[in-house]
């Protein structure tokens, strides 16, 4: 098969080098078409990918691209893992919103809304020359709004991922002292904005609320990934586990001062360490048998997208969490909402699993949440300003008109040079 991977000079590309590795058998003879903006990331990238599979006697073939429709041409499934504008363009995301005192953040409130202007028009773009029997693969943020923009304007095959689920059971199982190996909880909702009343460990049913009844609230502060000192507060109150992001909604003013103070945005501290990070993946890739960072994705990153791709090309019928078309799985949405909701993947796509309406203390929350993103997609397919102006004026975040297109007007401006819909 061709597996057409855009944005493969991203830092997190040997993590999907690990993940193709993680099933090596089940992808022999596959070509990996790697197309990236940036060709000196792209070169480093391939030629690590290469020597890595050669080092583990791996049948995968690496072909560099720098013109996007040759890596699509023929592709079975398309990989898209990119930030349109780099990191700058999530510095302003971050940044922005800040300013008129509301969160800023890279996928979730107005910070999101502006990747998703800059996102879905590439998102389009590709679709529109992928072969129409092939699968759109998205990593690209926020990973809901851009899948909900192809799947609804354009005829292209779409599933939306994110492994944010696996960190946040990973979190659960440290909290209530489990075992994450054999822990499953049904996530339910949108992404990052999901949450789980169900968890299962070996397939039995556990009493969540007397577990939760039973938390210890931990000290400590919190980390670009995880704050589980809110996150029990959280789940204490509401009854159930709720996904890491829900400290943005439910803690949102202390968030923005704890921001504020201090002082830098995650993309200036990502943007901090990159260079120490490319020039240990440059100098491994070189090697005959190449072990780079894992700083930026590890292993798991790339393992949960490969066991996506094997999953439809194999008909696997594999339990997995993914973004798509809700279908009925979550009585509280519309059929045609993108949901992030386990499914049962195969060759025909992803079918969701009937689930539980989504819980009262989260449900306006919720839905408020998708209203937002359908507004957001159409804006961004678009480059509507008024449709524009209401996507952000209906997110919980945003409590001002005024803040709104304030947001909105200083966005705009920031990110034109990738914002072609709105000239």
């Amino acid at each position: 098969m061709k597996i057409a991977i855009i944005g493969a000079g991203s830092g997190y590309m040997p993590g999907v080098v690990r993940g193709v590795l993680h099933r090596a058998a089940d992808l022999a003879g596959a070509e990996l078409a790697c197309y990236d903006i940036d060709a000196g990331h792209l070169d480093v990238m391939t030629r690590l990918a290469r020597n890595m599979f050669a080092a583990r006697g791996a049948d995968i073939t690496v072909e560099t691209h720098t013109e996007l429709k040759a890596a699509l041409d023929g592709a079975d499934y398309v990989f898209t893992t990119f930030r349109p504008g780099g990191l700058r363009g999530r510095h302003l995301d971050e940044s922005i919103p800040l300013r008129h005192g509301v969160v800023g953040q890279e996928t979730a409130g107005p910070g999101g809304f502006l990747m998703a202007l800059r996102s879905v028009p590439v998102l389009l773009d590709i679709a529109a020359h992928t072969p129409p029997d092939a699968w759109i693969v998205n990593y690209t943020n926020p990973t809901n709004i851009v899948t909900d923009a192809v799947a609804r304007h354009t005829g292209a095959r779409i599933i939306g991922l994110c492994d944010q689920h696996v960190g946040d059971t990973e979190m659960w199982a440290e909290l209530l002292g489990l075992p994450f190996e054999r822990l499953e909880a049904d996530w339910i909702g949108l992404n990052h904005a999901t949450w789980a009343e169900r968890l299962r460990l070996d397939g039995r049913e556990l009493d969540l609320p007397a577990l939760l009844d039973g938390l210890e609230i931990p000290g400590g502060g919190a980390t670009p990934w995880r704050d589980p000192s809110r996150m029990a507060e959280l789940a204490q109150a509401l009854g159930f586990l709720p996904n890491s992001y829900a400290k943005y909604y439910f803690f949102h003013d202390e968030v923005v001062g704890e921001l504020r103070e201090k002082g830098t945005t995650r993309a200036e501290d990502i943007e901090a360490m990159l260079p120490a990070y490319y020039a240990q993946v440059t100098a491994e890739s070189v090697k005959a048998d190449p072990d780079p960072s894992r700083e930026r994705g590890g292993g798991e990153h790339g393992e949960f997208a490969v066991d996506t791709i094997c999953a439809l090309h194999r008909d696997e019928g594999r339990r997995m969490i993914v973004n798509t078309r809700n279908n009925g799985a979550i009585a509280s949405l519309e059929d045609d909402a993108i949901v992030e909701v386990p499914a049962l993947v195969g060759r025909s796509g992803p079918v969701p699993l009937t689930m539980d309406a989504l819980p009262r203390p989260v449900r306006g929350l919720t839905q408020a949440i998708h209203e937002y993103e359908r507004l957001a997609a159409d804006a961004a397919v678009t480059g509507d300003r008024p449709t524009a102006l209401q996507a952000l004026m209906a997110h919980p975040f945003v409590r001002s008109k005024h803040t709104a297109e304030k947001i909105l007007d200083e966005g705009l401006a920031a990110h034109r040079e990738h914002l072609p819909q709105f000239r």
